[in-house]
């Protein structure tokens, strides 16, 4: 039972002053894994749905501000599998306290988001059919819902979570009641790709063969001979660009995007390369993976229209760390070597530039630097005394107990987030730790252009305690109810069932 994941009762919404109202409606981060809770626990946002094994699954969204993480909730009432069990489980064991995987947020859109979940008591969770894929759709003034898809993967043929995105599209009657799933996948022939589409209409998924139109990047960002990456395309992440054509981009973070109108009877991928990475970081270029430093994401500004943003990050050598503090109550024998973090690394300094391509796609030589956009770690403004006051204790950062700003830029920071705030500024989240070992780790927010500190908040170490990216930005907070009350807290509720169905009879 070591390897099962355990319930976690979920941490607790931050009040208004801590940066709980979500009066604004902006976007959020939202948590890609999800807390498993033992107890049944619901909100305003809460929907149930049936595993394919028959269980039920109850799901429930948190919002906070961000750099807050929201998050999702599962819980898994009753066994995890019928009276005669198998020979690793016992008989009738509870479902909460057998999963092995997490539910995953695999993607969202709108009012929409694509979940997989693990079967509660499956070990072999290589095999794809051991997963469940459900959509959770947001309906403000409920009941919300959570539809289990028809299972992708017949044959075992398996996509990646990165590799998939659902979309809310126009249903040809004047509403907006139509979704359709889009997954590409790599085929052995690296200039075709397996495209999965999943129409809600029809209930289907569909697998149709495409080649690339006029691939250009190999002439544009060609592979280089120190490349440990040699494949045509990667994908990192999928966007969505939406339109009537329900356009689609799968990105590979190292070289470029392939563009595909999904809902075309005889839909093409189109070729878009990125900018070409900055001079220091060069020599990395097509060397392991590409998501400390990169990120892109798709925003629409207040004016209506859609623009790409792209962010890439360089590093440059920090100033060495400050001897350590020495505590206010210490005695002469104390030294250096009594510290616990005396093995902490000099963090690199960092700067960040932002590019932008305008929507409707044209051509790759549509990417421009945004020229007041570039964010560099010594130059972001600390002057909330909140965030200095979270910044000064932390260990070896820095000995002038004024310098919040020295703190910051001694951090090792990485995963760049692309959103817009609620007044239509674009706001980069990051991710920063003392140290890539140490457990603790906190969000930050930076405006793009007024290179203030926006926000500090720091992650649940128990479950968000390695040096990867945690969460991505979403706008499903704008289709749910007001966070506060009823619809944010979780709350014990053993008649959670029985009062959703007494919900939809009086709808």
């Amino acid at each position: 039972m070591n390897d099962f994941v355990p319930c976690l009762v979920p941490p607790p919404l931050p009040t208004e002053e801590e940066g709980g109202d979500l009066s604004a409606r902006g976007s959020v981060l939202l948590d890609t894994t999800a807390y498993i809770s033992a107890a049944a626990v619901s909100n305003g946002t809460t929907a149930i749905g049936e595993l394919s094994t028959g269980r039920r699954i109850h799901v429930s969204l948190c919002l906070a501000r961000p750099p807050r993480l929201s998050y999702l909730c599962a819980h898994f009432p009753g066994p995890a599998l019928p009276p005669s069990g198998t020979r690793y489980l016992r008989s009738g064991t509870p479902a909460v306290r057998c999963i092995k995987e997490a539910p995953q947020v695999i993607s969202t859109h709108a009012d929409l988001a694509l979940l997989r979940v693990p079967l509660p008591g499956a070990l072999d969770l290589c095999n794809p059919r051991r997963h469940d894929y459900f959509v959770y759709t947001a309906r403000p003034g409920g009941p919300f819902t959570l539809d289990r898809l028809p299972h992708p993967h017949p044959k075992g043929a398996a996509f990646q979570d990165n590799e998939v995105a659902i979309f809310r599209c126009s249903s040809g009657d004047g509403t907006s009641s139509r979704y359709i799933i889009a997954g590409l996948r790599n085929t052995v022939d690296g200039n075709k790709f397996k495209l999965q589409r999943y129409d809600s209409h029809t209930c289907v998924w569909t697998s149709t063969l495409l080649p690339v139109h006029a691939p250009v990047r190999d002439d544009v960002l060609p592979i280089p001979s120190t490349a440990t990456e040699l494949v045509f395309h990667d994908t990192t992440k999928a966007v969505v660009l939406g339109g009537p054509r329900a356009t689609v981009g799968w990105v590979d973070l190292w070289r470029g995007i392939l563009f595909c109108d999904v809902l075309d009877k005889n839909p093409v991928l189109r070729d878009v390369p990125l900018p070409k990475p900055a001079r220091a970081n060069r020599r990395f270029f097509c060397r392991g993976g590409p998501h400390c430093y990169r990120e892109i994401a798709v925003v629409t500004l207040p004016a209506g229209h859609a623009e790409i943003k792209y962010v890439e990050m360089e590093t440059r050598p920090g100033e060495d760390l400050p001897p350590p503090r020495q505590p206010v109550d210490s005695d002469d024998d104390y030294s250096a070597s009594d510290d616990d973090n005396d093995d902490l690394r000099v963090a690199p300094y960092w700067k960040a530039t932002i590019w932008t391509m305008p929507v409707p796609i044209g051509s790759w030589k549509d990417w421009h630097k945004d020229r007041d956009c570039r964010v560099d770690v010594t130059d972001i403004l600390v002057d909330n005394p909140r965030h200095c006051d979270l910044l000064l204790p932390l260990p070896r950062l820095s000995t002038d107990p004024e310098s919040a700003a020295m703190s910051l830029r001694r951090l090792l920071t990485c995963y760049p987030t692309l959103e817009l705030d609620a007044n239509g500024e674009l706001v980069i989240y990051l991710l920063s730790k003392v140290d890539s070992m140490y457990k603790e780790g906190w969000v930050i927010a930076v405006g793009a252009r007024d290179k203030k500190l926006r926000g500090i908040a720091e992650l649940d170490i128990r479950k968000n305690k390695y040096f990867r990216r945690y969460y991505h930005h979403t706008d499903i907070s704008k289709y749910l109810m007001d966070s506060t009350g009823e619809v944010g807290a979780l709350v014990e509720d053993a008649n959670v069932e029985r009062r959703l169905r007494s919900l939809v009879i009086n709808m």
